[in-house]
């Protein structure tokens, strides 16, 4: 699951189950989702970063209040903001008025902005003005794992990891994993967990594919982790040990067609900073210049019925295997094109939780018809991959 759409479904959890104090609407489900594309800067050069030219643009507050107040307007369900960027909070100067204006406005529907950030920009002022608007603001740290990792790939280490996991409790680290750091995977996840934060590892979606050796290590990682949670069965798990094996098994016999795995041109949109609208922040003047951007702006995306990769036709997972179609075209030139590394790491992640539930199972004085369904799709799958 792509960065980006994980943090909406946590917001969403976060405004579910989260304390009624604390967050601004409980009954609400998201029922629309839009992205103000805020700075084009940033102080960090991560290694795996799609942005490869750093430009100095801003959107102004004027830009942001004129894009916003027709959808706070609306009369309608719960509407999701997203900041993005570059560094988001290098718009601090910007974000904190806007912020407070929609808080302060008497509008038709009830709202909230959500954010990432490196974390590295964050003064004592700032933080302070954080917790004073939480109830409006979540923002989303993305940390690689252990120090090293983070230094490694993002060159800053110097995170005040205690107050995102204390200020938004529900709100997972992002932690992206790439071929320089994927030994360091568990050790990061557990050093996260034993933080008392909730972990999202993600694989950077690259140009380069993975090597076999560096798939192998992915599966060493799993197979710790593992062991992890077997003595820690009361931490928190990460999206990786999160299979529906039914759905699995049932897609063996009824393949299905390839869903969106984000809202990308169909029902969520970013506006940049000249208040002009794309499906999303990689499919923008962000990321694309000259051609690349014109397909887009041609309506590519709102064209495109099929996301479908052929490679993927009979494959049972696909229903839950993660893509990213702006990277599909950002490095491929296809929004439907995936890469082979999320596949091969997919059916490890598979095969590492099958492993986890039967050490599960072996544990058990009784099975349960719960666990006997579980058997019959771990069987059915085995069957599948060894045929």
């Amino acid at each position: 699951m792509d960065a980006l759409v994980h943090l909406h479904v946590i917001v969403v959890m976060e405004i579910i189950l989260g304390n009624k104090k604390d967050t601004q609407c409980l009954e609400d489900t998201c029922g629309e989702s839009i992205g103000l594309l805020m700075t084009y800067r940033c102080n960090l050069k991560c290694k795996y970063c799609y942005i490869h030219a750093k430009q100095n643009k801003d959107m102004s507050l004027e830009m942001a209040q004129h894009i916003l107040e027709p959808f706070l307007m609306k009369y309608g369900d719960f509407v999701e903001i997203t900041f993005m960027g570059g560094e988001t909070l290098l718009a601090i100067d910007i974000i904190k008025p806007l912020v407070e204006w929609a808080e302060q406005g008497k509008w038709n529907r009830k709202f909230r902005f959500i954010g990432t950030t490196n974390g590295t920009l964050l003064t004592p002022e700032l933080k302070i003005w954080l917790r004073q608007h939480r109830k409006s603001l979540t923002m989303g740290l993305s940390f690689d794992g252990v120090p090293a990792a983070q230094k490694n790939n993002r060159g800053n280490d110097d995170i005040d990891l205690d107050f995102f996991i204390q200020t938004w409790p529900f709100q997972p680290l992002q932690m992206t994993i790439n071929t320089e750091t994927v030994h360091q995977m568990a050790e990061g996840v557990i050093y996260l967990l034993e933080k008392g934060a909730l972990v999202h590892p993600n694989v950077a979606y690259e140009q380069q594919e993975w090597s076999d050796e560096d798939i192998r290590e992915y599966g060493n990682q799993l197979n710790k982790l593992i062991y992890y949670y077997q003595k820690h069965p009361e931490k928190p798990k990460i999206i990786q040990f999160e299979h529906n094996l039914m759905e699995y098994a049932h897609n063996i016999d009824s393949p299905p067609t390839q869903k969106e795995t984000c809202g990308a041109g169909h029902g969520f949109q970013v506006f940049d900073v000249d208040g002009k609208s794309y499906p999303c922040h990689i499919l923008s003047p962000l990321v694309l210049k000259g051609e690349t951007l014109e397909k887009i702006t041609g309506g590519l995306v709102e064209r495109t019925t099929n996301y479908s990769d052929n490679r993927c036709t009979n494959c049972p997972y696909i229903s839950s295997c993660p893509t990213c179609m702006a990277s599909n075209f950002l490095y491929r030139n296809e929004l439907n094109k995936r890469d082979e590394t999320h596949c091969k790491i997919m059916k490890l992640e598979v095969k590492a939780f099958i492993k986890k539930e039967v050490l599960r199972l072996k544990q058990k004085a009784k099975l349960s018809r719960e666990d006997a369904i579980q058997i019959y799709a771990m069987k059915k799958i085995w069957e599948f991959e060894h045929k």
